[in-house]
């Protein structure tokens, strides 16, 4: 299949009064071969406009993109050997599937008896030979999403290039069509670059993950690297759903170790919250940042609760109310409030807690991640 590689690539517009705007910044990525990388961020971050580059259909400001060690910035997009499948399925209405799917080989000038296989193949690789017959206003959603996926099939291309193309389906059709088009990846064992806001496509999906914000990758790193160990505070907050908990505070170092101050402000007031002991791993790996601003970072899935003043682990505790509950059947998110800062624990469904209620929340201290305050690049 096909290597890519992205190196330096930058995109400007012209902004109002003439100067740069960066749609993507200077952006340094390898796609391997017959990988499926995730390209995720908010919207406007540059990750479908990084992705337009690659098909070509948007011109490179500075930088070069290169498929298996050739460059193609000056290469036509017909001729890049890539299929891109849109959000919107850009299907011809007055034809039939069948002729959908076989309409760019027609292009090309492919024999008739190849355009008949290819079509056949992939027909029965997406379950739609069924539907070969129909024109487009006779599918669902769903169906529409598999012919757009089986045009791009029909190629063979080099690589397949997804723009967000789940976005127009309803919630269970996308969770289908997903695990669908990870089957396919692993079917047609093909280089496959997706671009999606969505961060649990991006986990669910991706054998890498390039997380993107203002036009700058921030961190590439496979589903859980990503999710233990993110680099920054705004990769610790996008991916995760819920997202980590942040509690602002200080470290101290005390005659028994070191420790974490919670910081905050109720009513416009500076407060003192909780204090945290830490364990001796982190007080060596933190030693440098005494005394120093920080942000201690927290999965939900690592807070436990107890109730009626029950005692957990010695040092870990902390004083909190129950704020909101949000039963999800096999799961219960409880959001809390320890009076500084608002959080959130992942319990299972069997817990039965209500709003206004006095718990103790015990957190993991092996699970702690601290965050520089000022920079939001990870020290721990």
């Amino acid at each position: 299949m096909a290597r890519i590689v992205l190196e330096n690539l930058s995109k400007t517009f012209k902004g109002p009064k003439g100067e740069p705007v960066y749609a993507v910044n200077n952006v340094n990525l390898t796609i391997e071969d017959r990988e499926l990388l995730v390209l995720v961020g908010p919207s406007g971050c540059g990750k479908s406009t990084t992705l337009r580059m690659i098909a070509g259909l948007d011109e490179v400001s500075r930088g070069t993109i290169s498929i298996d060690g050739t460059i193609i910035n000056e290469v036509e997009p017909r001729d890049r050997d890539v299929a891109m499948v849109f959000q919107n399925y850009a299907l011809y209405p007055h034809m039939t599937v069948y002729e959908n799917l076989a309409f760019g080989l027609k292009l090309r000038k492919y024999p008739r008896a190849e355009i008949e296989k290819r079509v056949r193949e992939a027909g029965e690789t997406l379950g739609i030979t069924p539907l070969l017959d129909r024109l487009p206003k006779a599918l669902s959603g769903g169906q529409r999403q598999r012919v757009a996926l089986g045009r791009a099939i029909v190629r063979q291309p080099k690589a397949f290039l997804f723009d967000e193309p789940l976005s127009n389906l309803d919630a269970q059709m996308r969770v289908q069509m997903r695990t669908e088009i990870s089957k396919l990846h692993q079917r047609l064992a093909a280089t496959m670059v997706y671009v999606t806001h969505d961060q649990v496509e991006a986990m669910t999906m991706g054998d890498r993950i390039a997380v993107m914000k203002e036009g700058v990758v921030l961190q590439i790193a496979d589903p859980i690297q990503l999710y233990n160990h993110p680099a920054n505070l705004f990769v610790a907050g996008f991916i995760g759903s819920p997202p980590m908990n942040f509690f602002r505070g200080a470290l101290r170092h005390e005659p028994d170790g070191a420790c974490f101050v919670e910081q905050g402000q109720t009513n416009g007031e500076k407060a003192a919250g909780f204090k945290l002991k830490l364990p001796p791993e982190h007080s060596t790996k933190l030693a440098s940042s005494a005394g120093k601003p920080v942000v201690l970072g927290l999965r939900p899935e690592d807070i436990t609760l107890s109730m009626n003043g029950a005692v957990a682990t010695s040092g870990s505790t902390v004083d909190a109310v129950v704020e909101l509950v949000e039963p999800l059947g096999s799961e219960t998110l409880f959001h809390l409030n320890s009076g500084v800062h608002s959080f959130i624990a992942r319990l299972g469904a069997a817990q039965r807690m209500a709003p206004d209620q006095k718990v103790r929340a015990a957190f993991n201290p092996a699970r702690f991640r601290f965050f520089d305050s000022m920079t939001g690049q990870a020290i721990a």
